[in-house]
Order: C-alpha cells, then structure tokens, then sequence
C-alpha cells in the first residue's frame, strides 16, 4: 500500500501463517479510519476489493498513512536468516512473525531508538525454528498446562447490543 495501491494476490503457505492472507482485518481497520469511521464507506470498499481484487488509494489518504506508517517486505530465507542471527548474537530465539518485524529495521532505517516488540512464542513455529537454527521448540514447563485444558467459548449471535451485553455481563 505504499504506492497507493492494494492488489489481492494468490496466497500461498509460509512459514509465517498470519501473513498467508490478502486481506487483513487489520487493512479494514485502515480503511475505516481513512474513511472518518464511516461504516458504509469502509463496507463499500471492502467489497470492491473481494470483487475487483484491488484497492486504490486516493493520494490525500496516502499522505494520511505514510504518516504514520511504513512498510517493507521479508522473504522466507531472509526470516530464517534473522532467527539465526538473532540467536548466535543474542541468545534469543524469535518467531517468524517477529523476525519480520525484526527485519524490517535494517530496511527502512529509522532514526533514534527502536524496540521490536515480540508477537508470538518460537514453539508456535517449530518447524521455522528447527529449520533456522537446527532447535526443536517446544512450549514452556509454565504453559504445559493449557494442553489439558477445556476451551471456553461463547457463541454470541451478530447483533451489536448483543454482544455489548454479553461482554456487560461478563466484567
């Protein structure tokens, strides 16, 4: 979106899952602030994307992200690559995800002070992990008990004052 334009493409399975999308619920957050929080707006645009499978951005909203945002790209070799130089200098093994936002840095040279803030556990991702730096993951002693754990959920039907109550109810 950098350049103004988003364009749907095939998807295919990495070993960063999150990013195997083309449509983020993220982006339509985006939309929907550059649309003054207008519902119908962002709706309308959401489904021009799903049909046309692209999205043009209007340069006063472009100016409006590159504000506050930037982006670059990572390619799977250029993740593993990270993970294992994260590890030999720091003795920090990093998921994928984090990788990504880890590289970034050294692309888009920002100034100052930057923290990368770590988005998921390595034992999301043992097979990224084993492949990068040849360590088999595994989930801490501390998390062991979530395996034996039943699932809690709700199923709350699509209506807004619904859900409003049921979270209401539940504070």
């Amino acid at each position: 979106i950098s350049k103004g334009r988003y364009d749907v493409e095939k998807v295919i399975e990495t070993i960063s899952p999150s990013m195997d999308i083309q449509l983020a619920s993220n982006f339509e957050r985006l939309i929907y602030d550059l649309n003054d929080h207008n519902d119908k707006k962002t709706i309308g645009a959401m489904k021009d994307i799903k049909e046309n499978g692209k999205y043009l951005i209007s340069k006063e909203n472009l100016k409006k992200i590159n504000a506050n945002f930037l982006s670059s790209s990572t390619n799977e070799d250029e993740i593993l690559s990270i993970i294992k130089n994260v590890y030999t200098e720091f003795n920090v093994i990093l998921d994928p995800h984090t990788a990504i936002g880890y590289s970034a840095f050294d692309k888009i040279n920002l100034d100052g002070n930057n923290i990368v803030l770590a988005t998921a556990h390595p034992c999301k991702f043992p097979d990224a992990i084993e492949k990068a730096i040849n360590i088999k993951s595994e989930l801490p002693n501390e998390l062991l008990y979530i395996l034996d754990e039943e699932e809690k959920y709700d199923i709350v039907e699509n209506n807004l004052d619904k859900i409003k109550n049921h979270i209401k109810e539940r504070i």
